[in-house]
C-alpha cells in the first residue's frame, strides 16, 4: 500500500516501506474531486496551460457548482473564473441546490469543450449526471438537452463522471451508481459516448464493485451507507485499461484509492491487489477522486484529493486540498511518486 501522508489526529496503520516520494500540496485550497486538464498541449497560448476544475466548495463565502484553477504548471496554482456552469442555469431538470453539484469531468470534442458533473434533480432525491457545452475550456458551460445524460434512478442515481479516449478515439463515459445513498450496492459503470460527447450510444457496463475489506467502511454493516466504491479515473498505458478508483468513507482518513486491471473500457476488470494504492499518511489523510492527466512531454499525473492532516472530515472544519503525483508504469503496475 503507497502511502503519501498520516492524519496527525486521526490514527492509522503505517504502511509498510515503499519507493513512493510523497508529492507536495499543489493546490492548498478546498478543492475535492479534481479534475485536470492540459488545455494547450503544444503551449502556444499566452495563458497557463492547465486548469482544474472541482466539485462545489465554498470560496470567499460563495459557492461555485464548479470552481476553476489555472496552473502553469502542475504544481502551481491560482483561482480561475469564478464558476465555470453558467449562471443563472437554465430551466431544466436540474434543482438549484448550489452544494449538490460535485466531481465534474471535462473533455474536448472537436472545437468544443464538453462538461460532465453530477446535479441534484429537481423532481427526484436522485443526482444525475448533466452536460454541458461550452466554446473554450474555460466555459461559461452551457447545459445541454432537457434531461440528464445518464441517470441510474431506483438506484440511488448517479454521480462521479469521467471520461476516457481509447487509442481508437472512441469515448466513453464511466460513473458510478449511488446506491450507498440507499442501502444499495454501488457500481463503477461505462457506457460509448456519441462523436460530439453529448449522447450514449450503446448499454451500460457495470466494471468493478466493493469486493475487498479496505472498500468497506460499514463498520461490520452497522453503518452500510459507507460501503462503496466511487470515483472512476481510466487511462491506457503500458498495453492495458488501469482504471483507478475510491473506496470507503469519504469523510475519514480511511478512504483510499486503488486500481483494476481491465481489458476494454467496457469490462474486463480485475483487481491485483487486496490493499489500496494510496492511502493515508503524514502529508494528507483520506486520498481520494483520482483524475489521470498526460502533460505535454506525455508524461502521466494522478491528481486527487486529500484531507488536511490535522482537520480530518467535515465536521472537523477540514478541507480536501489537490495533489499531483507522477504516474509511471513498471513490472505491470502502477507506481504513484513524485511531485511536479
Amino acid at each position: 500500500m503507497l502511502s503519501f501522508g498520516a492524519a496527525a489526529c486521526v490514527p492509522v496503520t503505517p504502511a509498510p516501506p515503499t519507493s513512493f516520494a510523497p508529492s507536495p500540496v499543489a493546490y492548498n485550497t478546498d478543492f475535492p474531486d479534481p479534475e485536470v486538464v492540459l488545455h494547450d498541449p503544444d503551449a502556444t497560448s499566452a495563458v497557463p496551460d492547465f486548469r482544474a476544475f472541482s466539485t462545489a466548495s465554498s470560496w470567499s463565502g460563495r459557492w461555485p457548482r464548479v470552481p476553476v484553477g489555472h496552473g502553469s504548471t502542475l504544481g502551481a496554482w491560482a483561482r480561475g473564473v469564478p464558476d465555470a456552469l453558467a449562471e443563472p442555469l437554465p430551466a431544466t431538470w436540474q434543482a438549484t441546490t448550489r452544494h449538490r453539484y460535485w466531481a465534474p469531468a471535462v473533455e474536448p470534442f472537436g472545437d468544443s469543450w464538453v462538461m460532465y458533473y453530477t446535479a441534484p434533480h429537481a423532481s427526484a432525491p436522485d443526482q444525475c449526471i448533466g452536460v454541458a457545452v461550452a466554446d473554450n475550456v474555460d466555459g461559461p458551460y452551457e447545459p445541454f438537452g432537457s434531461g440528464p445524460i445518464v441517470c441510474d434512478f431506483g438506484y440511488g442515481g448517479s454521480i462521479d463522471p469521467s471520461v476516457i479516449v481509447d487509442p481508437a478515439g472512441d469515448a466513453w463515459l464511466l460513473w458510478k451508481n449511488d446506491g450507498n445513498c440507499c442501502n444499495l450496492a454501488t457500481y463503477i459503470w461505462s457506457a460509448p459516448l456519441a462523436p460530439d460527447g453529448l449522447s450514449l450510444t450503446g448499454p451500460a457496463s457495470a466494471l468493478i464493485g466493493v469486493d475487498q475489506a479496505w472498500e468497506d467502511g460499514s463498520s461490520g454493516g452497522r453503518e452500510p451507507w459507507k460501503r462503496l466504491i466511487e470515483g472512476p479515473a481510466m487511462v491506457f498505458a503500458d498495453g492495458a485499461y488501469w482504471l483507478f478508483y475510491s473506496a470507503n468513507w469519504w469523510d475519514s482518513s480511511e478512504y483510499a484509492i486503488g486500481y483494476a486491471q481491465c481489458t476494454s473500457p467496457s469490462g474486463g476488470c480485475t483487481k491485483p491487489r487486496t490493499t489500496a494504492l494510496v492511502a493515508s499518511g503524514p502529508h494528507g489523510a483520506g486520498p481520494g477522486g483520482p483524475d489521470v492527466v498526460v502533460d505535454a512531454g506525455g508524461q502521466m499525473w494522478l491528481a486527487f484529493h486529500a484531507w488536511t492532516p490535522c482537520c480530518v472530515g467535515s465536521r472537523n472544519v477540514g478541507w480536501r486540498s489537490l495533489f499531483v503525483s507522477r504516474l509511471t508504469f513498471s513490472g505491470g503496475k502502477p507506481v504513484i511518486g513524485g511531485g511536479p
